[in-house]
């Protein structure tokens, strides 16, 4: 039984981490306006490197929208 909740705060800890993915991930797809990773709406960061610059442009998403401060 202990096993057991272990294995679920696990899976529940690694289910409700943050992702984050390279602009260009070949797995990243536009669908409408929506986000997809791997087929599921993505969560995350897409990062994405400005080249002959130090800078990184970072957006995060959320089920698949752009997550917007409020």
């Amino acid at each position: 039984m202990k096993k057991l909740l272990v294995l679920i705060a696990v899976l529940s800890f690694v289910g409700c981490m943050k992702q984050e993915v390279k602009f260009g991930d070949e797995n990243l797809k536009l669908d409408g306006t929506k986000l997809y990773y791997k087929g599921k709406l993505f969560t995350g960061d897409v990062t994405q490197e400005i080249p002959f610059t130090d800078k990184v442009i970072k957006v995060e998403y959320k089920n698949g929208v752009i997550k917007t401060e409020k």
